[in-house]
């Protein structure tokens, strides 16, 4: 059984996180997280995407479930930063300038880049790794 929290992550505008609460559970199968995921659970958090900037790779409402452990920057991949004080759920590149691009899937969305200056403060709270969609 996985918490899923009252934080949602923002495919569009950020989300300022107000409230950690648990609003339910989820359950996966132990074998599936064990050999598929291959993540211990505590390093995994279940969150709702709130927005459709990462349409249609994901859409408001999925799950995500991030691994926590990411640190770093992997081009092409998608994780949930926190900016200026928003949660937000966004392919990121880093740049050769030192800056870095943070790219919506949605092509209604323009990339935005943030100076070399300001990505100092940018922090990856976790890499994507599975959703779940309705259909």
């Amino acid at each position: 059984m996985f918490p899923r929290y009252e934080i949602q992550a923002g495919a569009g505008p950020g989300r300022l996180v107000e409230s950690e609460q648990v609003v339910d559970f989820v359950s996966f199968k132990e074998d599936w997280v064990r050999s598929y995921l291959r993540v211990p659970r505590q390093k995994l958090a279940l969150l709702n995407v709130k927005g459709d900037s990462m349409s249609p790779t994901m859409n408001d409402g999925d799950l995500i479930l991030i691994d926590m452990r990411s640190d770093r920057i992997e081009d092409s991949a998608i994780y949930v930063i926190e900016f200026d004080e928003a949660l937000l759920v966004k392919r990121i590149q880093r740049r050769f300038d030192g800056s870095v691009a943070i790219k919506s899937d949605n092509p209604f969305y323009e990339p935005e880049i943030i100076p070399k200056e300001r990505a100092q403060s940018l922090r990856i709270v976790g890499r994507v790794i599975w959703t779940g969609k309705k259909v």
